[in-house]
């Protein structure tokens, strides 16, 4: 078979596979089910009195960690941010090795429980590295040495 002729035949069997597949995604886009919309349920009874949760003071052992974001849906996790660098995924019920096992995750905030007891890491934002310049004193320098003065009638030199 001609070089030519093989390659316009692999090329026509890709456009039509590429718009097979195309007009089979329209098709099935069409006739797919239309999901059901989720209905709001309340999440817990309420009291007649308030019983705000317990955040105690932060571990020493988990100063130096940063809560960098969550993801709250149908999938759950929160980023943290080491205090050597590097970054740990986390989802409830996973431990932070020396912090504790994670027990809730917000929209703002993760939720530990650990030896030290219950407590809290809201969302915060990266420190920002600001570079300082130094300034430096000049030093007296010696004045440069005078260069003989020329009269105004002088031609070219």
């Amino acid at each position: 078979m001609n070089p030519d002729r093989a390659i316009g035949v692999i090329l026509a069997l890709s456009i039509a596979l590429v718009l097979g597949l195309g007009g089979w995604l329209l098709w099935r886009g069409r006739h797919a089910p239309v999901p059901a919309l989720p209905t709001a349920s309340p999440t817990g009874s309420p009291t007649a009195t308030a019983s705000p949760t317990a955040t105690g003071a932060i571990p020493d052992a988990a100063r130096g960690y940063r809560l960098a974001g969550t993801v709250v849906g149908d999938v759950t996790y929160a980023i943290i941010e080491k205090p050597r660098g590097g970054n740990e995924l986390l989802r409830p019920g996973q431990v932070l090795r020396g912090v504790g096992q994670v027990v809730a995750i917000g929209e703002d905030r993760i939720a530990f429980e650990g030896d030290d007891g219950r407590f809290e890491l809201m969302l915060s934002a990266a420190p920002t590295v600001t570079p300082t310049r130094v300034r430096l004193t000049p030093s007296p320098s010696p004045a440069p040495p005078a260069s003989p003065a020329r009269s105004t009638s002088e031609s070219s030199p």
